[in-house]
């Protein structure tokens, strides 16, 4: 019985195939328009953000640095630079060397923002920054592109209707669309990844055919180098690809340790470069296991210690958590493979015999980097999918188009083997129809309600509410001095909506007066504090127990409740009542609020010295 790969479309293009292109093509424009016009908010992850103001800073020519500080890399490069020029050295507060994201996303978003410097000054009635719309709109140009390479490499493995089927489910899966709005580099990965298997593909049908495969292994290699610098956990994907290598390709062992060459020649320069500003290869991104599987805090709050008091290893029950863990995976693979029911097919394909041994080889390295790609979401953690949808350490959506190819290819010969009349196309393509209603069932239901929804927002209110109202951000931030300092929850944000520096929340207030005390002998001031509901609405029976990592900062998020307990125009005697609650025992007591907010006193904002008055940014955001 003829399976799916023997199939040989018909190139003309005739007038069926003219008409389902402008449809797709119709399709394609209108997701667009939706996703980075009607429903976009801005950059809705801190990571997307964080990484975004790396790349303003790597446009702004300061290199690829942060003013989004987090006091563990701070103490890191610290170090690093007392060791390389003595004791006596100071290191500035206000930017460091970001060595914590691998470097391609926010270099590649610092073209295109550098070509809008004019955009970086956040509008007095702007509700969305406009750097939000280019990293967005560039994530989705790398979605676009991908779903074409993806077209192609099907297309070659089986025949242009699973090519086809495979990029309309793509199309309209909504976790690719939601990954291409929060400024991680999920949809750049997803670019490399489709183009290096498009290349080893290439290299299996040339070892199958006896010919030379030096040319696309290097490509290969090349590309997961690419892939490794825009998100460092995909080195485990890489390990799995090297095994099969070392084992699959003639003669053994070369194309493996080409590969190596290649990927570690690329990747050597982030790790030289991450050894010179912080004196370890993978710099401040060495902690993440720390606060993954392998630790025994949250990332969270070992990247807030400035002293690094909290967190280290514990593999006491690692074999269990282990387990637990990548189970957990298993359980949400259907969520974290975009919702697309063909895609987890793909591991009922592997006990199909197909024909030609290319396809049934390539498959088996598909299973290889997926099996280590779980590795390294375990270890280093991943979030359950009803948790983040969005999760930065999410590599499965990297296999959702071969394995969806995959899938499509066995339900077809599950279809084949039912005797249908095929004569009738509905009938004949009838598994490509339930296949790809099934996926877009649920996105298509919320869409027509979600539209109307959104027609009746007004425009100033669509934000990433509560956490990231940019307009309250930067009328915060520019209270304060370009050269001076806040303390937040939120760092990322103060310094991309804000363009001020900004020290993530540290885990004590004694370590806060430490570095405001090493701000005050550099002439860089940390007078303020602002904190977002992510703080301030957490529940204050958590935070009065002495483990919680808030604990330290309770006063401010009682103060924040008294605050709301005032009449909208206090008088002088209430005014007087707060400023004596704020001067017990808080570093920062003079608290500032912004009038005529749709949002109200959405954040706490305090300072050391009162405010009355907004200072304007300087030209530039310097």
């Amino acid at each position: 019985m003829a399976t799916p790969e023997n199939v040989n479309e018909p190139k003309e293009l005739d007038a069926g195939m003219m008409v389902r292109r402008a449809l797709f093509l119709l399709m394609l424009i209108g997701l667009t328009a939706y996703f980075l016009g009607l429903d976009f908010r801005g950059l809705s992850t801190a990571r997307g953000i964080e990484q975004a103001q790396v790349a303003r800073e790597i446009a702004d020519g300061h290199g690829i640095s942060t003013r989004s500080i987090r006091p563990i890399a701070w103490r890191q490069v610290e170090k690093k630079v007392k060791e390389d020029q003595g004791p006596a050295a100071a290191l500035d507060l206000r930017s460091i060397p970001d060595t914590y994201f691998s470097p391609l996303g926010p270099m590649l978003n610092s073209l295109v923002l550098g070509t809008a410097r004019s955009s970086w000054e956040l509008g007095e009635k702007q509700a969305i920054y406009t750097p939000d719309y280019l990293i967005a709109g560039t994530s989705m140009v790398f979605l676009l592109a991908s779903i074409g390479i993806t077209y192609l490499l099907i297309s070659r493995i089986f025949d242009t209707r699973i090519g086809g089927v495979t990029a309309l489910l793509m199309l309209f899966s909504e976790l690719l669309w939601r990954f291409s709005q929060t400024g991680l580099p999920q949809m750049l990965m997803l670019f490399l990844f489709s183009f290096g298997t498009y290349f080893l593909y290439k290299a299996i049908e040339a070892q199958a055919a006896g010919r030379k495969v030096y040319l696309w292994i290097a490509l290969t290699g090349g590309f997961f180098g690419l892939l490794a610098m825009s998100h460092w956990l995909t080195l485990w994907i890489f390990i799995g690809l090297v095994i099969f290598s070392a084992v699959y390709f003639n003669p053994r062992g070369v194309q493996a340790a080409i590969l190596m060459g290649i990927v570690g020649g690329i990747t050597m320069i982030w790790l030289i470069l991450n050894q010179r500003s912080s004196g370890h290869m993978l710099g401040a991104a060495q902690y993440t296991f720390f606060g993954g599987l392998g630790g025994t805090s949250s990332e969270e709050a070992l990247f807030r210690d400035l002293d690094q008091t909290a967190g280290g290893l514990n593999f006491q029950g690692f074999l269990r958590r282990s387990v637990s863990n990548s189970l957990a995976q298993i359980t949400d693979l259907y969520g974290y493979l975009g919702g697309i029911v063909a895609a987890p097919l793909f591991f009922l394909s592997l006990l199909h015999p197909f024909r030609r041994r290319e396809i049934a080889d390539f498959r088996w390295v598909i299973l290889g980097m997926w099996f280590f790609a779980v590795i390294g979401m375990t270890l280093y953690g991943l979030k359950p999918i009803g948790k983040e949808v969005t999760d930065s350490n999410n590599l499965h959506i990297l296999f959702i188009p071969l394995m969806t190819g995959y899938g499509l290819a066995f339900l077809s010969v599950l279809w084949n083997r039912l005797n249908l009349p095929i004569q009738y196309m509905v009938v004949r393509n009838g598994h490509f129809i339930l296949a790809v209603l099934i996926s877009i069932l649920p996105f298509s239901l919320k869409l027509g309600p979600s539209l109307l929804d959104l027609n009746r927002i007004d425009s100033q209110l669509k934000v990433q509410y509560p956490n990231y109202v940019p307009q309250l951000i930067k009328g915060y931030a520019d209270k304060v001095k370009p050269d001076e300092i806040i303390v937040s929850d939120i760092p990322w944000a103060v310094a991309w909506y804000g363009n001020r520096t900004s020290i993530w929340l540290p885990k004590s207030r004694k370590q806060l007066q430490t570095l405001v005390d090493l701000g005050k002998e550099k002439g860089q001031s940390i007078n303020s504090i602002l904190l977002s509901p992510e703080v301030l609405w957490t529940d204050m029976r958590n935070v009065s127990q002495p483990g919680s990592e808030y604990f330290d900062w309770r006063r401010y998020i009682m103060f924040y409740g008294v605050m709301g307990l005032l009449p909208e125009n206090s008088g002088p005697v209430e005014a007087q009542r707060m400023a004596e609650f704020a001067t017990d025992g808080l570093p920062f007591r003079h608290f500032s609020g912004l009038a005529g907010s749709a949002f109200g006193n959405l954040y706490l904002f305090m300072t050391e010295l009162p405010i009355s008055v907004s200072r304007p940014r300087e030209a530039g955001g310097q």
